[in-house]
């Protein structure tokens, strides 16, 4: 998940100019048909509507009476939003402890709703756009923007006191968003005088797990969801992904067995390797599982350690990140490991920094099994006490009810019209992309198949970008816009633009295509254009249905509330 708590602002960037103006057709209940991404006109979209009522009013507005989401708003004042625009900003409390904050735009509202989500464990009001590289409908201002805490205060990215208190564990786990939706629309209605026309939902990493569960539980809260890189499978993800990149990485005496120094020279032999094999070296690799390297090539000489070569205790340590946590009988207990070509993304996230800054595997893993693991909180938890067994992996499994968001049962968000743009760094150090593809899976499996599926849901899989951005590939792109002109126009998005820049100045720029379709170089112009590559079938399929301990299922999900003074779950009512 997403380390970094980011400052309130929208990462908005330049559009570009390789991206083409749509052309816009037919209404939003239009059979979908197929276009490129691209940028929004001055004229797209519905007219602008101003505000009926002074911004002040609404903190006198009484939002006790809101059916699962009594709020209160503590203040309504005049403000710039995130995005540039004039705007009337609402903050507010959702019972018990979920903070919102909402913008409202006083002058270019375009019936427009968009709510953010939000990362690691969130405990903050951090007001980030993923994935809209230089969409004009968000820098224009057309939106009503709000986010949320996810119902608790945190001191750190993954501060996990919270699950100390059953209620906040609901909140985070599914709760939160689907509240504020409620409290933002009621907002907006007082405001405007009408409901939003349109609502959307945008996150990464532990954003993405949030958009993912809206999409399952509460499928009539947005219109369309953009979910990049998602903790979906949040439950494994937090113990058993993460508790093993700490422990695969920590010796006997509580030290770090791989180091960053050492991950330059690892990184340039895995190119060196597996870089051409997709037709073109270029620094990524399109697919990291048609290529398979074995750290051994690296081997320091005896006697010698230096940056160049891996020890012994090394290559077992790379050898067990490639493949990922397993049980006492080797059976995968996440559905994947680090791929091959993220080794220059494990500073940080597996390894420590180059300066000595922890990894965040360890802390992660730690405050899970503290605080959310298990029934209750074991404050003395550590990394020692989790044992790698089927046991072991089924007891924190119960929590899934709670946390994960792996149904594949769309069915009701599909008749609601919504659409799903999914989207994962392939070179992703912190959520392996083996586990958001295996959601996909079962998503066609459970929806109809490949075609079914994709006219309200496709995934894109980013070759060498890392989590949530950063990487070796190009990483910006614009979701929003295409997911707009999806729910709104009826045109599925058939690619995306993928940006690379430095300083500002654009170096790359690529296709991306729905997955399975892999974007092939057309023999000329430059590698470094996108309009050299054309979609092409991959050259192998791989098994995208791995097999793991968890599975990919329906009716797992609870509802968990105090009754009678006392904390019960029961099955989660099916959404429809």
């Amino acid at each position: 998940m997403r380390a970094l708590v980011r400052a309130r602002t929208l990462g908005i960037r330049a559009l570009p100019a390789v991206l083409a103006v749509l052309v816009m057709a037919g209404g939003a209940q239009a059979a979908p048909r197929s276009a490129a991404a691209g940028a929004f006109s001055e004229a797209d979209g519905p007219p602008v509507v101003l505000p009926k009522i002074d911004c002040a009013a609404l903190a006198g507005q009484d939002l006790s009476g809101i059916p699962d989401a009594p709020a209160v708003v503590g203040s309504a004042t005049a403000a710039t939003s995130p995005d540039g625009s004039a705007a009337c900003e609402v903050k507010g409390t959702a019972a018990p402890q979920i903070q919102f904050d909402v913008y409202l735009p006083t002058e270019t509202w375009r019936q427009r709703y968009l709510q953010l989500g939000c990362a690691s464990l969130c405990g903050n009001i951090d007001f980030y756009a993923d994935a809209t590289d230089g969409c004009v409908p968000l820098t224009r201002g057309d939106f009503v923007l709000a986010t949320t805490n996810q119902g608790h205060v945190g001191v750190a990215g993954f501060d996990a006191t919270f699950g100390a208190d059953p209620q906040l564990r609901v909140d985070f786990g599914y709760r939160a968003d689907h509240v504020v939706a409620l409290v933002a629309k009621r907002l907006i209605t007082l405001y405007y005088g009408q409901a939003p026309r349109y609502s959307y939902f945008d996150g990464c990493s532990q954003g993405g797990h949030q958009g993912l569960t809206e999409a399952q539980r509460y499928p009539h809260d947005f219109d369309g969801i953009v979910a990049g890189a998602p903790a979906s499978l949040l439950t494994s993800l937090i113990v058993w992904s993460t508790g093993w990149h700490a422990t695969a990485n920590t010796d006997a005496q509580g030290r770090p067995i791989l180091t960053a120094a050492k991950l330059p020279a690892l990184h340039a032999a895995v190119l060196r390797e597996c870089d051409a094999r997709d037709g073109l070296a270029d620094g990524q690799i399109d697919d990291p599982r048609a290529c398979t390297f074995d750290p051994r090539s690296l081997r320091c000489p005896t006697g010698t350690d230096d940056a160049s070569c891996l020890t012994d205790a090394q290559i077992d340590t790379v050898r067990k990140l490639y493949d990922g946590p397993r049980d006492e009988r080797t059976r995968r207990m996440y559905p994947g490991g680090e791929p091959v070509g993220s080794e220059a993304n494990w500073a940080r996230w597996v390894t420590p920094t180059a300066n000595g800054t922890p990894a965040v595997a360890g802390n992660n893993a730690t405050n899970a099994l503290k605080y959310l693991a298990y029934p209750s909180a074991r404050p003395s938890a550590t990394l020692h006490d989790l044992h790698y067994d089927a046991a072991t992996f089924h007891e924190i499994y119960q929590r899934a009810g709670i946390y994960d968001a792996t149904n594949p049962d769309l069915t009701a968000f599909r008749a609601a019209g919504g659409k799903l743009l999914l989207w994962h760094g392939w070179a992703d150090p912190a959520i392996s992309p083996y586990g958001t593809i295996a959601y996909y899976h079962a998503l066609i499996e459970r929806m109809g198949g490949s075609d079914a599926t994709q006219r309200f849901a496709r995934l894109f899989m980013l070759p060498g970008v890392a989590h949530c951005g950063g990487g070796q590939g190009p990483d910006a792109i614009d979701a929003l816009t295409p997911t707009l002109n999806w729910v709104e126009n009826g045109i599925a998005p058939d690619q995306l633009i993928a940006t690379q820049r430095q300083d500002e100045t654009v170096t790359r720029t690529r296709p991306v295509y729905p997955y399975p379709t892999v974007a092939r170089y057309d023999g000329t112009g430059s590698t470094d254009d996108a309009a050299n590559f054309a979609p092409t079938p991959p050259p192998t399929r791989y098994q995208d249905d791995i097999p793991w301990l968890g599975s990919f299922r329906s009716g797992y999900e609870q509802t968990c509330t105090w009754h009678n003074g006392r904390w019960t779950c029961t099955p989660a009512p099916r959404p429809s």
